[in-house]
């Protein structure tokens, strides 16, 4: 299909959604539709993709409405959101420290955040820091101890730096460790505890692993991985500013890259989720990720409003 028809057909789709549309149009569309099999098979997909822009549209409206709906936190915050459009646009700073009356009563509330695309370095307790990626939230655990933590989602690394043990508490499970660097990631349901040095153990659905250095381990609600070599290019690569796929289905690496771009990359098809990719990424230039994958696999990608690109 040539690109001019495909033009054509999301031109007509424009136009019926505008409102604006005539009788004389809708006999000029029909006649259109009737004239080529072509043309015919370019409307319906046109009208697909706009489905599908409208739902992720509908999304990113929820998030806002979910976001705008948030108390302003107790403590002064260094960061702000600009909402305008269809998303929501964060300015340059820090990460947000937040009051823990001032969050919204789901959940747990945060001690400390951090907007999309965001990373921060974070003084959890004497000796222990975290590097917080984007979209991540930690909590004290003060019910536990005074050196317990929680991830609440997201994805940090943390450095314990003497001997008193630390308990960290993730999705259904617990770490615990001393003097050791851990890479956590929570997201989903599922928890990777990856040890990048020293040792650790990981508690969860009813079993104990001991994690040494350069292994992870992952586990959710009803099982817990047995422990695995860590990658030591792929693991942590975001804290250089780089994420790297290898052999993941483009439908995993299109949800990761959301984590970090303003807007929504939607796919258009089932079969195209499912396709193996490998890729680097840099993520101070996330909005390149969809040019690369044009020129690495041949989609093609259609830009909407709203920071919405649908890849086909």
């Amino acid at each position: 299909m040539s690109d001019d028809v495909a033009g054509q057909a999301q031109a007509w789709v424009s136009l019926l959604l505008s409102g604006q549309a005539t009788q004389a149009d809708g006999r000029a569309l029909s006649a259109w539709r009737g004239a080529d099999e072509r043309h015919e098979a370019a409307f319906r997909d046109a009208a697909r993709l706009h489905g599908l822009a409208r739902q992720a549209a509908g999304e990113l409206r929820a998030r806002e409405t979910t976001a705008l709906a948030r108390p302003e936190p107790v403590a002064q915050s260094r960061r702000r959101f600009l909402v305008g459009g269809a998303l929501a646009a964060s300015v340059a700073g820090g990460a947000v420290l937040l009051g823990r009356a001032a969050m919204a009563p789901a959940g747990r509330a945060a001690d400390f955040e951090t907007a999309k695309g965001e990373t921060r370095m974070v003084q959890l307790a004497p000796g222990v820091s975290a590097e917080l990626n984007t979209l991540t939230r930690i909590a004290r655990r003060e019910d536990v101890g005074p050196r317990a933590f929680e991830l609440l989602a997201g994805e940090a690394l943390v450095s314990i730096d003497h001997d008193a043990a630390v308990s960290i508490f993730a999705g259904d499970g617990e770490t615990t460790t001393s003097r050791a660097r851990l890479s956590m990631r929570c997201l989903d349901g599922e928890v990777r505890v990856s040890c990048l040095e020293g040792a650790a153990r990981v508690r969860s659905a009813g079993r104990i692993v001991d994690l040494p250095g350069r292994y992870s381990v992952t586990y959710d609600q009803a099982s817990l991985a047995a422990p695995a070599p860590i990658d030591p290019i792929a693991e942590g690569a975001w804290r250089r500013g780089i994420l790297v796929f290898r052999d993941e289905r483009l439908g995993d690496v299109i949800e990761e890259i959301n984590r970090y771009r303003e807007g929504r990359i939607v796919i258009a098809s089932a079969s195209l989720r499912e396709r193996r990719v490998n890729g680097t990424f840099q993520t101070n230039r996330i909005d390149q990720v969809v040019d690369q994958l044009r020129l690495a696999y041949g989609v093609s990608a259609t830009a909407l409003p709203g920071g919405v690109v649908l890849v086909a």
